[in-house]
């Protein structure tokens, strides 16, 4: 089987329909022709060129549920549907410094908004900051020195969970000075534990219990004109897992610190 045959099968609206139907779950012939109001004939039709394909498959009671290869194959079409969604953000800009598990997740963010202008972008973050309750988790390549103010108030007024990735390269900027600046806040943080350096930065990202945003690169910098943000509990769990796995990648800040000094 070529896999352009799955493509021309799954062209046909009506059969496409039937195949994302039974990704929900396993269903009778009638229950289709009820929820897709399709007559029972064309729901015969669509099921037969949908097994002969091995996308779709009869249970010993009757019922059809999806094949391991067409659920497979539907993720994928899911993850095209999204990026054709924002088509031009996704054409401009660089995800490829994304794990591949994560890239191939991508069709699971349905509602995933994008949002231009960067003074309106830094009021999403510092917003999505002060909704915040359990954690605040970022990965980024400059210190945001004008929201500090609003995760100094977190600190204060309630436990809640602080980590950050930063580029390695800050220590030689003028962020640097202001992080000596700010010893008092750092020991709040407990930066020796909840703060690692990169290498290099590619992508900007915030994500707390209440929403994220992420801004990606393009041309080869990272764009603070446009992000994609959301706070549904999927995309959360998504930007969650991607700090978490650049975490594992990041060094720790004394022994940094100590090689500068």
């Amino acid at each position: 089987m070529k896999i352009n045959d799955l493509f021309f099968e799954l062209s046909n609206e009506g059969r496409f329909n039937v195949f994302k139907s039974l990704y929900e779950g396993r269903k009778r012939h009638n229950q289709l022709e009820k929820e897709l109001d399709i007559r029972g004939s064309e729901i015969s039709r669509h099921l037969k060129r949908l097994i002969e394909k091995n996308l779709v498959k009869k249970t010993l009671d009757n019922k059809y549920t999806i094949t391991n290869i067409g659920k497979v194959f539907l993720d994928v079409l899911e993850l095209f549907a999204v990026s054709l969604r924002h088509e031009n953000f996704f054409n401009s800009h660089d995800i490829n410094y994304f794990p591949l598990n994560l890239i191939l997740q991508l069709g699971n963010l349905k509602t995933i908004k994008i949002n231009s202008g960067t003074m309106q972008n830094i009021e999403l973050w510092s917003d999505i900051i002060k909704k915040s309750e359990k954690f605040i988790l970022a990965i980024s390549d400059q210190f945001q020195d004008s929201i500090l103010p609003a995760v100094e108030r977190k600190i204060n007024n309630m436990s809640i969970k602080i980590k950050a990735l930063v580029d390695i390269n800050v220590l030689t900027s003028k962020g640097y000075e202001k992080l000596e600046n700010r010893h008092s806040f750092y020991q709040k943080i407990d930066i020796s534990q909840n703060i690692r350096m990169l290498k290099k930065i590619h992508f900007s990202l915030l994500v707390t219990d209440k929403g994220a945003i992420l801004f990606l690169s393009k041309e080869g910098k990272i764009d603070y004109s446009e992000c994609i943000y959301d706070e549904n509990a999927i995309f959360i769990k998504w930007a969650k897992e991607l700090f978490d796995w650049y975490w594992k990648e990041g060094v720790d800040i004394d022994s940094v610190i100590k090689k500068r000094n």
